[in-house]
């Protein structure tokens, strides 16, 4: 009997059957245990504001949010700032509101989900108030000119992916650079023979757009590599000298300089020659440069302009610095010696010499010296006289 079923067409469909019953058993079996416990999740590489949710269910989200939210806004390392040329406010982080349902609502699988984050109320309006309060920015003439809305967007959506630091420089948001920027300060130069104003001046506006000698944020500008094969010696010689004035009166490093120790007594003495504290050479050949280094988070340009054919007018033009600015150039004549001679062809008329030494000191808004030091220095040797004996 047994012999019999087991060789029927029956028997046969049965055992496939049974086979088939049990092989997909074990698929389902080996796919829940890979898949089909996730239905339901969110899938892997989702997260919601730096929170990784992956593998867990909606109803999970919110609680898991709100732990990591409240880890998040008790760790006092994490700052969120605003920065200024150098001085800071800081957002209180207990002040944003976490929308977490909004928040899942939108959730994209597979993806980074910012949180919705914003302020309630009138608290985000209390928070730009405070910001143009702050004691260095109190007054300032340029904040309507600041695009404070995108700021606080910005903040929010870096709380939004819960991040642990977030500074922001106000310089980013200016609106009108034009209406922003003012002239720092400007100086008259004599173009010596040679260089001729109009090719100095075309050059300018040939390698510069709007001929605006560009010097970025956080950049060092060196004459030689941003001029050196346009510019004659010559030329960047007279630019270095104008650039030169014009950075000691602000916050900028300078980085190399040289100059001549020689002072022309044939048109100037020591109380007229023009170039004491801003003596600067330019010589290719022996890889004299002039370079400075911009700190700030904005950039600084200068401009070039014709006042006749033998002068011209270079102008610095930036945001005004908040901190007061004071430089002192400090002048020490040295005496000359006289030595006799029974030689007439010898004699010569003797000039004193100087010691210069440029001070830079810098007062923070509230008054206390934050810098103090000499940041040039040039020497400048007397010329003896000679005489004929007595």
């Amino acid at each position: 009997m047994n012999s019999q079923f087991r060789n029927s067409r029956l028997g046969f469909y049965l055992y496939a059957i049974i086979i088939f019953i049990i092989a997909a058993a074990s698929i389902f079996v080996f796919w829940y245990m890979v898949k089909g416990y996730k239905l339901g999740t969110y899938p892997e590489d989702t997260i919601l504001g730096s929170v990784y949710i992956g593998g867990i269910s909606e109803d999970e989200v919110e609680g898991r949010m709100i732990q990591k939210v409240d880890r998040w806004l008790s760790d006092d390392t994490i700052v969120f700032e605003l920065t200024y040329q150098g001085y800071s406010y800081e957002f209180d982080r207990e002040l944003f509101y976490f929308d977490y349902d909004t928040s899942i609502f939108y959730i994209d699988d597979g993806q980074t989900n910012e949180l919705v984050v914003t302020y309630q109320g009138n608290l985000q309006q209390e928070v730009v108030n405070e910001i143009k309060s702050t004691d260095f920015l109190i007054g300032n003439s340029n904040l309507d000119n600041f695009d404070i809305d995108q700021l606080i967007r910005d903040v929010l959506s870096d709380a939004s992916l819960m991040k642990t630091f977030s500074n922001k420089h106000l310089e980013d948001y200016i609106i009108d650079e034009n209406l922003a920027y003012t002239e720092i300060g400007s100086i008259n130069l004599t173009v010596p023979d040679g260089v001729s104003v109009d090719t100095l001046i075309s050059n300018v506006s040939s390698l510069y757009p709007n001929a605006k000698i560009m010097v970025n944020s956080k950049e060092l500008y060196d004459v030689v590599d941003e001029l050196g094969a346009d510019f004659t010696d010559s030329e960047m010689t007279i630019l270095s000298q104008g650039m030169l004035a014009l950075v000691l009166g602000t916050n900028f490093a300078i980085n190399e300089v040289h100059y001549l120790p020689v002072i022309d007594y044939i048109n100037y003495d020591i109380t007229t020659f023009p170039l004491f504290g801003h003596n600067a050479v330019v010589n290719q050949v022996i890889g004299d440069s002039f370079s400075f280094y911009n700190p700030n988070n904005s950039p600084y340009y200068f401009t070039l302009t014709k006042i006749d054919d033998t002068n011209v007018k270079l102008t610095l033009i930036g945001l005004d610095f908040i901190d007061d600015i004071v430089v002192d150039i400090h002048k020490t004549p040295i005496d000359y010696i006289t030595q006799t001679t029974n030689n007439p062809g010898i004699l010569q008329t003797g000039y004193e010499g100087m010691i210069i030494e440029v001070n830079r000191k810098i007062l923070d808004i509230h008054g206390y010296i934050i810098y103090n030091k000499v940041i040039l220095f040039e020497f400048y040797p007397p010329i003896k006289e000679i005489i004929l004996e007595p």
